[in-house]
């Protein structure tokens, strides 16, 4: 229906519009989602850093209801351009202590006096912060790029995987 948008609302709509379109595109189509888990468990080596349904690690984000929340254009690009988009709640932490100690990690809570982050181990380290001498978010992702990594079936298949992954188990 006819509206009253300013020029400038209706750009910046436009612009939306335009960037969810990109988002949903996606060069990997026909996935076969079985195949992609043997790969998520094998070649890939994902569960290294990331979990689905309890099993894997906590380095990553967990992934067990990937489907739910990114589209397949989404999940493709995170997995050979992991740099492109890293979401705030995905960011890593590094603090450097005074006495030279790099502790990286997911950052879980900071106040004034304190940092605690879940290290690359798994555990959760409490810091103060006048023991630190810089402390500050990574603008890297810690996930490598599987971009000559993976072939073009073999990317299908992991994105029809993980955009299978709901948050409830499929028999």
């Amino acid at each position: 229906p006819p509206n009253n948008f300013t020029d400038f609302a209706a750009l910046t709509i436009v612009a939306y519009l335009r960037s969810m379109a990109a988002a949903t595109a996606t060069t990997t189509s026909g996935g076969d989602p079985g195949r992609g888990k043997a790969i998520y468990e094998g070649k890939g080596t994902c569960a290294s850093c990331h979990r689905i349904r309890g099993v894997g690690t906590r380095l990553g984000p967990d992934l067990s209801d990937i489907g739910n929340l990114r589209l397949a254009g989404e999940l493709e690009r995170s997995v050979v351009d992991p740099d492109a988009e890293i979401l705030p709640q995905n960011r890593h932490f590094r603090a450097v202590t005074k006495d030279g100690a790099n502790i990286t990690g997911t950052l879980l809570n900071e106040d004034k006096y304190s940092v605690q982050l879940l290290d690359s181990n798994g555990r959760l380290v409490s810091l103060k912060r006048s023991n630190l001498r810089e402390s500050a978010f990574i603008e890297k992702s810690p996930m490598p790029s599987y971009k000559d990594k993976l072939t073009h079936q073999e990317l299908s298949d992991l994105v029809s995987y993980l955009g299978s992954l709901k948050g409830v188990e499929i028999p």
